[in-house]
């Protein structure tokens, strides 16, 4: 795995310390946070799109001021998907954190700490396991494979024999690795609202 997707990986691992905070602070508290990140991701998407007509407009003029910034813009430019760096930037985390604010917001504490962990965790083994061992495509998303999917259903699996019985965790990772297979849909923001939304069904 390269340095790009190392770093996007941090970003779900923030996930994790997320869910974590919500069993301490609460799971508003987490939520509000989780929902100010991305307003505050949002703010750098532009920001980023529009770097070069803002230094037009505003010149930061030579020396340190300006090393900062164009070290800082490189710095977030690696952590996005290369077919994203261009035309949204910061989507995958916007998303992410997005979704992970609505579900502390309308679930219950344990489905939202389950759903959270679950993309937090499954999505980056997935991601991790697809990238160097990958090679079977799915039939109806060739940017997925069989493996990283086998690896998300195998971790959502676990995660969710924490919490409730072996035939629930069974569908529940069923449901999110299905979920996240499909094209066209943001997995960062729709995992962790299908896989809350069934833990509370169940």
């Amino acid at each position: 795995m390269n340095g790009r997707e190392c770093r996007r990986q941090a970003v779900h691992s923030s996930g994790v310390v997320l869910a974590v905070a919500s069993l301490v602070v609460g799971k508003t508290l987490a939520g509000y946070a989780a929902l100010s990140i991305s307003v505050f991701l949002v703010l750098l998407s532009w920001l980023t799109r529009n770097r070069d007509k803002i230094r037009q407009r505003f010149p930061l003029g030579p020396g340190k001021i300006e090393d900062a910034e164009n070290q800082t813009y490189e710095f977030v430019k690696s952590f996005e998907r290369e077919k994203d760096m261009k035309h949204r930037p910061y989507f995958g985390a916007i998303m992410f954190m997005l979704s992970v604010g609505l579900t502390f917001l309308v679930f219950p504490e344990m489905a939202a700490v389950v759903g959270v962990l679950v993309v937090s965790i499954s999505d980056s083994a997935s991601t991790l396991v697809g990238v160097h061992l990958g090679e079977t495509k799915l039939p109806h998303n060739n940017e997925k494979s069989l493996e990283g999917s086998s690896a998300f259903f195998l971790t959502s699996t676990l995660i969710a024999l924490l919490f409730t019985t072996p035939l629930n965790s069974f569908l529940i990772a069923l449901a999110g690795a299905s979920v996240e297979s499909l094209p066209l849909i943001d997995d960062n923001f729709s995992v962790p609202l299908t896989v809350a939304l069934l833990f509370t069904i169940l």
